[in-house]
């Protein structure tokens, strides 16, 4: 199974994938770095009805893209 071998690929890839002219670090360490932090609870909580909110903002830009994908297809 391909997630068995994901920890070894994601080690290889600390030392194969690292280069000077990376914008970020390869994917094992971003890995490694984001499993080590400590759990901080989140500072913003987005409800049920901010989310409805933003959705009604977004609708416009939805309903365009959409179309665009649509018709691209």
């Amino acid at each position: 199974m391909i997630a068995d071998g994901l920890p070894l690929l994601r080690q290889l890839s600390i030392r194969d994938d690292a280069s000077l002219f990376a914008s970020h670090p390869p994917i094992g360490l971003r890995r490694r770095m984001l499993a080590e932090r400590p759990w901080r609870d989140p500072l913003v909580v987005l409800t049920e009805a901010r989310a409805e909110r933003i959705d009604a903002e977004l609708a416009r830009e939805y309903e365009r893209f959409r179309r665009t994908v649509e018709w691209s297809g």
